[in-house]
Order: C-alpha cells, then structure tokens, then sequence
C-alpha cells in the first residue's frame, strides 16, 4: 500500500490516539524523522476534567519523544524500563546485534 490510500479504523468515542508516522525520502525509505501527534474525537463524552486530565496524560506521552533525543539519561531510563517489561512478559529482548546474527534474551535464567 502506497500513496494516498487510508486504512480507516475504529476507534471508541473517548479515546485518545497517538499516531506516530515516518518521514519518507524519495526512495520511500525512512529519513529517520517522525511526525507524532494524537487525535479525539468530537463524539466523545469525558467530562472537562477528565478530558483535561487525560489529555496532559497524553501531551507528556508525546513530549517523551522529543525528551528521549535531548536527554540521554532518560532514554536509557525508558530503554531499562522497556526491557524490565518485556523480560516480566517472557518476550524476547535484543541484547546483541552484529552482521546478520541477533542474540535474544527470553529473561527466563534462574
């Protein structure tokens, strides 16, 4: 899928969605930048405390991408934390990555 076509999904009247999309060159190969942003809709019924609540929620959410490129200590935070959730989850987590071999750790070492 390429160009102008949209995928449409359905999404509940209060939520909050962040979207994230890549910058393309030319060759449609990433540039490496991103657009971030979030969307609501109009239908939704939150109270205007609980909108704003929720919507702070999401800005900080969004201002962490931004913050993990400025400050180095925080995305290593983040990335630690990451990897904490995933090895909680059993899923796998990168822990070396050369030429064409990826060594996976499955956090499950007694």
């Amino acid at each position: 899928m390429k160009g102008n076509e949209r995928i449409f999904v359905d999404f509940e009247p209060n939520d909050f969605v962040i979207r994230v999309t890549p910058v393309l060159d030319a060759e449609d190969t990433w540039s490496g930048d991103l657009k971030v942003g979030y969307m609501t809709l109009d239908e939704n019924y939150l109270t205007d405390s609980d909108y704003q609540h929720i919507d702070l929620l999401t800005n900080l959410m969004l201002a962490s991408v931004p913050l993990m490129e400025d400050d180095h200590t925080f995305r290593d935070t983040l990335y630690k934390y990451h990897e904490n959730m995933l090895k909680s989850t059993g899923k796998p987590i990168i822990t070396h990555n050369e030429d064409n071999v990826v060594h996976l750790d499955f956090g499950n070492k007694q």
